[in-house]
Order: C-alpha cells, then structure tokens, then sequence
C-alpha cells in the first residue's frame, strides 16, 4: 500500500514538472516555438516520459479539462425538486468556485491562449463537451431538443463572457458573485431596466 502511494506522489510530481516547464516556456517562447522535446528536457524528464503524461502540447494548456468536465457533470444531477435551469446554474456556479482556486493558473492559461490563435479554436471545441452535458441537463428536465440546444448554447456565451470580463481584471472580482449576475440577467431576459 505504501508502494503504491510513493508511486501516485511520484506521478504527480512528474506531472507537475511537466506543467511548470511548460507554462515557462510557453511564456518564454510561444505555444509554437515549444516542442514536447523541449518541455521533457526542461522538466528533467525523458521524451518519453512526457508522452505519457500527455500526449499532445494542446493538453499541456488544458490540463484539467477531462477532471473540470467530470465535476461539471456530476454537478449537472438534479436534487429533488430542483428545475433544470436551477440545476444548470448551481453547477455553473460551483466551477466558478473552483476557477476561481485555481486563479494563477486559471490566468496563465489564458494568456497563453490568448496568445495563440490555434488555441482558442481547441478551447472552443473543449468547451462544446460542457454545452453538450447542459444540454442534456435541459432535456432531461422535459425541454425540446432545440430548446435544450438554445438554453445550452446562451449560457455557455454568457458564461465565457463572465469568465473573459474575470480574466481580463486579473481574476480580482468575485467569480461566484459575477456569475450570479450573469444567470440573473438570463433569467429577465434582454428587458433594458427602466430608470
């Protein structure tokens, strides 16, 4: 048992080697002007080792895409009574939560990102898995296909809208409230208040 948990600590570990080299070198060089050569010689590890742990530079800028989506998932069950759009939300604002602790490297990844052309098509595409499972999400609460798809496809825009405004300051705003405002304005709608 204790083998297996030295083992686990030193996968980590070589995992977040990986990830330091390279967002340091992502920041020194440019996503295109790394290789996985260079993130493996930079970390201290085999080419090799590194293909193991990704297999792509794409997943070195989106690191926790695949464990994000999982918790987004498992947020999107719906509680007893609980309606799709409320359930929609409270997920949403559950990974605010946990953007918001991951701020540092919530920024540098944006950075990067912002930096690459190519990178922000991928993160498009990696963000149609989370409009994909709100969809579902609306569809299991009786909603028509296109109704899902509609719903699904607002609040992922407005979400990357919030997200943008809170990477653009710094990540220095509350995420969780941001995004409360941001639901609120979906749930009235486009009504301009009147003054």
């Amino acid at each position: 048992m204790e083998q297996l948990g030295v083992r686990e600590k030193n996968r980590e570990e070589r995992r977040d080697a990986l990830l330091t080299a390279a967002y340091e070198l992502f920041r020194e060089r440019g996503f295109v002007g790394t290789t996985m050569d260079d993130v493996a010689d930079r970390a201290g590890l085999s080419r090799r080792t590194a293909f193991r742990y990704f297999t792509t530079k794409d997943e070195l800028v989106f690191p926790q895409r695949a464990e994000r989506l999982a918790i987004f998932q498992q947020e999107l069950q719906p509680r007893s009574g609980e309606s799709a759009l409320a359930t929609v939300k409270r997920a949403c604002l559950e990974m605010a939560r946990n953007y918001a602790a991951s701020r540092k490297q919530m920024l540098a990844q944006w950075r990067i990102v912002e930096a690459e052309p190519a990178l922000l098509g991928r993160e498009i595409q990696l963000d149609r898995d989370f409009e994909k499972a709100i969809e579902e999400a609306f569809e299991a609460g009786g909603a028509s296909r296109r109704r899902a798809r509609v719903r699904a496809a607002a609040i992922v825009g407005a979400v990357r809208a919030t997200l943008r405004e809170w990477l653009e300051d710094g990540g220095t705003a509350d995420l969780v409230r941001l995004g409360r405002e941001t639901f609120a304005e979906l749930e009235h709608g486009f009504e301009e208040k009147k003054r």
